[in-house]
């Protein structure tokens, strides 16, 4: 004969019995069960959380009479208050800040710390009652008591400062483990996970210790403490980790896209392929800002850039505005770049090169070459004042850490009008009156 089954809310009994006792003749939820002989009750106590029914008790109750029986006793197979067999009834405990460590059929308190003793395994245990047995559904033959452990918790030291940036917490008993920041090849960025960022740095490494001798090499920091089923309770439940910083904003990039979604004056980039501009636009913010990041080269191409100058509210353009005295570029090469000194444009009080407007004197170029660069200069460019800097790399600064070959020549609807000449890296330009074209008369 199939088990019967009974779930039913104790905060819900307990207000019907109140309500109950006070009308001629009716019988609260526990003398209906004991009518039915569901007189075998098993009490579920969230012990301090919730069911998701808001309410912190339940009560199993059974009718024994109908089950099978060995010896005058049978066997009851209990269920978790969450069981799937349950159904839409199934009741999930919840306590904020904790996790569930199992069901105990003990629990004492002894110097402010709840012990706990008997953990119910579900899957195994069985419940002996007798068939026979004087029992009521109002006085539960076992309490199960949810065991309740604090989250476990992963805490992040700045290794250099000792501040504490964050506290991670997280469940055990769903997580085990936490993915260590990696460079993303999609993103070109470091991607962080569960680790915390510092404004202004990007993520170096991490260790077990404050020392940094015992460095973190895995993908994932895996779960240091325990539970103690035994008990109930959590052992080395929080995790020290110390990260390592690079001052920076840093990203690793593999397309032009990339450097693209991710272009700004205080960026540091380390290229791994050669980028290709073709059908590409310049980061707009690079050719007038003053930059200060850095763009490690390893030895690549950035190529086919063609970058038009013709916001005349800007003091300083090229490929950068203007390299700062933190701005670093190193083993990089620039081939096939066009800078255009386009229509409208007012020199006046303004700098421009192909590399850059101005390269401040402690800005830091290394093995950085030009190839196949072009200057263009658009003879529709006013030209009626001489407070103006023009050079083939740069408008201002030193242009002997670059090496390769630049050229200028004029462009745009009356090239003739410009006489051009060339100083090292210094241009010069003048405006060449055209003569009127002689009149005729009939």
């Amino acid at each position: 004969m199939k088990m019967k089954w009974k779930a039913i809310v104790t905060v819900f009994l307990l207000l019907c019995v109140a309500c109950m006792a006070g009308c001629s003749g009716d019988k609260n939820p526990y003398d209906l069960n004991d009518q039915q002989n569901f007189t075998v009750s098993i009490k579920y106590d969230a012990n301090g959380g919730l069911f998701t029914t808001n309410t912190s008790i339940i009560v199993d109750s059974y009718n024994i009479s109908q089950l099978p029986s060995s010896n005058g006793d049978t066997q009851l197979a209990l269920r978790s208050p969450d069981d799937p067999s349950r159904g839409n009834d199934a009741f999930a405990p919840v306590n904020n800040g904790y996790f569930l460590a199992g069901w105990y059929t003990g629990r004492t308190e002894q110097d402010g710390k709840i012990l706990y003793s008997g953990r119910w395994d579900f899957a195994n245990d069985r419940l002996t009652v007798a068939i026979n047995g004087d029992y009521s559904a109002a006085e539960p033959v076992l309490t199960l008591y949810a065991a309740w452990v604090p989250l476990f918790e992963i805490e992040f030291y700045d290794r250099t400062t000792g501040d504490l940036l964050d506290t991670l917490q997280y469940d055990p008993t769903i997580t085990d483990e936490i993915v260590v920041p990696a460079w993303s090849t999609e993103t070109g960025a470091i991607e962080m996970y569960d680790f915390p960022e510092k404004k202004g740095y990007t993520f170096l490494g991490a260790y077990y210790d404050a020392a940094g001798t015992n460095p973190v090499n895995t993908e994932f920091v895996q779960n240091l403490g325990s539970v103690d089923l035994t008990t109930g309770s959590g052992i080395n439940t929080t995790t020290k980790l110390y990260v390592d910083w690079m001052e920076g904003e840093w990203f690793h990039i593999y397309n032009v896209d990339q450097l693209l979604d991710n272009a700004s004056l205080t960026g540091n980039y380390i290229l791994h392929a050669d980028l290709d501009f073709t059908d590409k636009i310049w980061p707009t913010v690079w050719m007038y800002g003053n930059f200060t990041g850095s763009i490690q080269g390893n030895g690549h191409t950035i190529r086919n850039v063609n970058v038009i100058q013709t916001n005349n509210s800007k003091t300083n353009a090229g490929m950068f505005g203007q390299l700062t005295e933190t701005a670093a570029i190193s083993n990089l090469t620039f081939e096939n770049v066009t800078f255009t000194i386009k229509s409208g444009t007012r020199m006046m009080g303004t700098n421009y090169g192909l590399l850059a407007g101005t390269i401040s004197e402690k800005a830091t170029l290394t093995d950085v070459r030009i190839v196949g660069g072009v200057l263009q200069i658009d003879s529709s460019c006013y030209f009626g004042v001489e407070d103006y800097s023009i050079g083939l790399v740069c408008g201002m600064g030193d242009a002997g850490a670059v090496t390769g070959d630049v050229t200028c020549k004029a462009v745009g609807d009356a090239p003739e009008s410009l006489w051009i000449q060339v100083s090292g890296n210094s241009v010069t330009v003048e405006f060449v009156e055209q003569p009127e074209a002689d009149e005729t008369t009939e």
